[in-house]
């Protein structure tokens, strides 16, 4: 796929650089036409030079930075501080659905830093969040339900379920 878009970038005379050309990658997940349909919609808003956080702005993923820093904040098991990271987050208005969507790569991806029994626990919390999203439910609780969930699960404590 990379040298297929550096072809298409070759002939439309844009300019992308490794990184963003790896970023490109990673958000379209391997689809050739929703990567073309980024650099498209990147083209016409940024010139002809397209970075990599100019597709992740035309692409409405969160940085990884921002999910990675909400799941540190569930790592670190205090309430106060996830709280303060879904603050942050409501504030920069991204979508509650885009989070936990990036959030349970994360969580599968994880390696052995996170039991399988860890990860199912947060992934069934991801999946009742999505439901609730979808039926409209409130984004602000529902991320403070995950990071309670996912420090809950973390941490080991009983749960209700």
């Amino acid at each position: 796929m990379s040298n297929r878009i550096m072809h298409i970038c070759n002939e439309e005379g844009l300019n992308l650089g490794g990184e963003a050309l790896s970023t490109l990658s990673s958000i379209s997940q391997g689809d050739l036409r929703r990567a073309i349909t980024y650099l498209q919609s990147g083209a016409r808003l940024f010139g002809s030079t397209i970075t990599s956080k100019d597709l992740l702005d035309v692409s409405g993923v969160v940085p990884l930075e921002v999910v990675g820093r909400f799941f540190t904040a569930c790592k670190s098991g205090d309430f106060d501080i996830a709280n303060k990271e879904v603050d942050n987050i409501v504030a920069e208005g991204y979508p509650a659905s885009q989070i936990t969507n990036q959030l349970f790569h994360i969580i599968v991806e994880a390696g052995d830093d996170i039991t399988d029994n860890q990860k199912a626990k947060i992934c069934k919390c991801l999946a009742e969040t999505d439901k609730r999203l979808v039926d409209g439910a409130d984004e602000y609780l529902q991320l403070l339900d995950v990071a309670s969930n996912t420090i809950r699960a973390l941490s080991e404590m009983a749960q209700d379920f």
